[in-house]
């Protein structure tokens, strides 16, 4: 895993937070292929291996604003590979675990963060079938989640049932087709370059919201 990363998805630092390095392949296609290839089987997309603007835009604001998750238990909700979870780590955050259904991508921000010297844990448990996880957490970190139709009210029933539980819920977009910022307060909003291939543009606008 390690000699895939290095040949296909280095560490590298992310849009906006340059002090945060995670693992981004230039291009999804060849290191899906080499993926593939390791595992001898068919893979989901490695959508851990890009730093997703969302989170990217979540990141920069742990990092501006450490005292949202300094010394508190932390859930970074679909961490990919781990950029945001990452960051509330450097903020000070007292535990920071990463949530993903994917293990590989659970297995690359662990990496990142061991890399880094950071502590970091996981949970490869889908949070919509087993919200009442979200309950031994102070902040819930949530960022480019709203892609399908039929997950994105499960999705925001998890984020609703912290907030109920009075955890600090934050949440970041960039465009999703399916987000809905309805109850949120914007907290911030940032202009980043991506990759069209990935994309289909040149630039997101992704804004970070409290709920």
């Amino acid at each position: 895993m390690e000699r895939l990363l290095t040949d296909y998805a280095p560490l590298t630092p992310v849009p906006l937070c340059p002090r945060i390095l995670a693992h981004q392949a230039p291009t999804l296609i060849d290191i899906w292929e080499a993926a593939e290839r390791l595992a001898g089987q068919p893979l989901a997309a490695p959508f851990w291996a890009y730093a997703w603007p969302g989170g990217c835009a979540l990141a920069r604001v742990l990092l501006d604003r450490p005292e949202l998750v300094r010394g508190q238990r932390v859930l970074d909700f679909g961490a990919g590979g781990g950029v945001t979870a990452l960051a509330a780590s450097y903020a000070g955050a007292a535990a920071v675990t990463a949530n993903d259904i994917d293990p590989w991508a659970l297995l690359v921000a662990d990496l990142a963060a061991n890399a880094r010297g950071l502590a970091l844990s996981t949970l490869a448990e889908d949070l919509c079938d087993a919200p009442a996880l979200v309950d031994d957490y102070d902040v819930v970190l949530c960022s480019d989640l709203a892609y399908e139709r039929r997950e994105t009210p499960r999705q925001r029933a998890v984020l609703d049932r912290a907030v109920a539980n009075q955890a600090l819920v934050l949440v970041a977009d960039a465009g999703r087709t399916y987000f809905d910022p309805s109850g949120m307060a914007l907290l911030a909003e940032y202009d980043i370059e991506v990759p069209r291939d990935l994309e289909g543009v040149p630039r997101r606008e992704a804004r970070v919201y409290r709920l």
